[in-house]
């Protein structure tokens, strides 16, 4: 359960529940959907979201997806209380499109965590944070909005000029594709990232999808598209967001208000 409309840990929570560090979807049953309520989508996604999941529970996955790498560098980070690391391993887990990373920043610029607050800083990295349709962080804008002045407001414009030049989507989506092309193309010997046939060590991990795994993997098992395609994988974790995320409950707590005290008992 997670807290909505400003409240100073809601970011830091929602990465906690990211797409490294989510809980895997339930493996659906004949009489049990692996979609939580309140979320609908298509089966096929749902079970390639549960080999995606498979594939980023091995650390060496992870370790070479800068945009996860990065946020995990910065969670522990923030757990260990030095709060501007945590700030700069989140702006460059931003810089790979990491959707919770951005929103975190943004949190950290409001409140002030681990850099001076600067509301319209922060506003403008939700603003980004909440590009690719994130209901959690487009409540979270709307409610930074609400709070600034009008020169604040001004000031946002300007200051997310800036930022979405060097972190918007077109930009970072592009970088992190780089890397990962790299990464496809150093292990699999083919310049046009081509998997042939084949199967690699120490890959494998015993999950909730595969309890009986071995050391061995297929390479088309380990390299496919919704892990190293870009496209794909970005889709993979809005879709992951929106399961693990935002199908869950939330609490909207209000501003704080004064209660008079009871009246003390007569004893009749």
């Amino acid at each position: 359960m997670s807290v909505v409309a400003g409240k100073p840990m809601v970011v830091i929570l929602g990465v906690l529940l990211g797409a490294s560090s989510a809980v895997p979807a339930q493996e659906a049953g004949p009489e049990q959907s692996p979609v939580p309520d309140g979320v609908t989508t298509d089966p096929k996604a749902m079970k390639e979201l549960q080999s995606f999941e498979s594939m980023l529970a091995i650390p060496s996955v992870v370790n070479q997806h800068p945009d996860l790498r990065y946020r995990d560098l910065a969670m522990a980070a923030y757990k260990n209380g030095d709060k501007e690391r945590a700030l700069r391993m989140f702006m460059r887990a931003s810089s790979y499109a990491d959707k919770p990373s951005q929103a975190a920043v943004a949190n950290m610029y409001w409140e002030g965590v681990g850099t001076p607050v600067d509301r319209p800083r922060a506003y403008a990295w939700m603003d980004l944070a909440a590009s690719r349709g994130y209901n959690r962080f487009i409540a979270q804008r709307e409610y930074f909005w609400g709070q600034l002045t009008e020169a604040e407001r001004a000031q946002a414009l300007r200051v997310g000029q800036d930022i979405y030049a060097e972190y918007d989507d077109k930009v970072s989506l592009h970088r992190l594709q780089m890397e990962l092309e790299f990464v496809r193309r150093n292990v699999t010997g083919s310049r046009v990232g081509f998997v042939g046939p084949g199967k690699v060590y120490g890959a494998g991990v015993t999950s909730a999808y595969n309890p009986n795994a071995t050391s061995w993997m297929d390479l088309t098992e380990l390299y496919r598209p919704s892990v190293w395609n870009v496209d794909n994988y970005a889709k993979m974790k809005d879709l992951q967001w929106k399961v693990q995320v935002e199908s869950r409950p939330t609490v909207e707590v209000g501003g704080l208000q004064n209660v008079k005290p009871s009246e003390p008992s007569s004893g009749k």
